[in-house]
């Protein structure tokens, strides 16, 4: 009952960092001006770090990495959203990338505290690793993929106030729209290369994953791997990469139900 209780105390007062970080960047931006970086960040980092101790937590009572249920898959992508924003945004200078990021992560982890169970402890199975290393790429791939969604929802709302001509306060504050494409590219890339990854280490798992799953995960990485086929063979503008980025992300989304 002690580990349960902390479990949901951090999972809440991660989920609370994220909210807070979002509001105080809005607010800051109704009234014109910046929020402090070193507040919306350090918001951001603490709930990233609450985050990873209740992950922690669960992890030492599963005895496996915590992957096992559809709530634990909600906050283990929100934690490789988080992750992969401090990664890439200080790159491509990214700055708002969190004003947007954070929402998303809230949602997440707002519907995994519905969904929130105990542990349910079973007999002990010997571990096979590359069960673990599949299901890690396959959902860090996912964050991944939803960093790419938010860069897509940036740049889209950059091309929007250029073509209307009416510039409002947002738009200031909106990254270059090479920033943005450039991000956009890597967080495709980066995403289907550890997607692959993950697929492949499937291939070596004792006991294949049921067929649903792997339909629904090969539908997901086809469907990126025609964005990026045809980002190499330049058939899409920024533009069209934005807009295949954003709609991608249905197919993760739909996947949830059947991993």
């Amino acid at each position: 009952h002690i580990l349960l209780s902390m479990e949901s105390a951090l999972l809440i007062a991660s989920t609370a960092c994220f909210l807070i970080a979002c509001v105080i960047s809005w607010r800051a931006l109704r009234q014109q001006r910046r929020a402090p970086a070193w507040l919306r960040i350090g918001l951001m980092a603490t709930g990233f770090a609450m985050q990873s101790g209740f992950l922690y937590i669960r992890g030492q009572e599963l005895g496996r990495c915590p992957m096992t249920s559809g709530f634990e898959i909600l906050v283990f992508v929100s934690w490789a959203m988080a992750l992969i924003y401090f990664v890439v945004g200080p790159a491509f200078h990214l700055s708002l990338l969190g004003f947007f990021t954070a929402p998303l992560i809230a949602v997440f982890q707002g519907v995994a505290l519905f969904l929130q169970h105990p542990v349910v402890i079973t007999a002990p199975r010997p571990p096979d690793y590359w069960v673990e290393l599949h299901a890690a790429l396959a959902l860090i791939s996912y964050g991944t993929f939803a960093l790419a969604f938010v860069a897509g929802v940036m740049f889209l709302l950059q091309d929007r106030y250029l073509r209307s001509g009416r510039l409002g306060d947002l738009f200031y504050q909106l990254p270059p729209v090479h920033y943005l494409t450039q991000a956009i590219g890597r967080l495709l890339w980066l995403g289907f290369l550890l997607l692959t990854i993950g697929i492949l280490a499937a291939l070596k798992m004792e006991r294949m994953p049921e067929t649903h799953k792997l339909i629904a995960i090969s539908l997901v990485w086809l469907a990126y791997g025609i964005v990026i086929a045809m980002k190499l063979a330049r058939r899409v503008g920024a533009r069209r990469l934005a807009t295949a980025a954003v709609v991608a992300f249905a197919f993760p989304i739909l996947s949830y139900w059947f991993i």
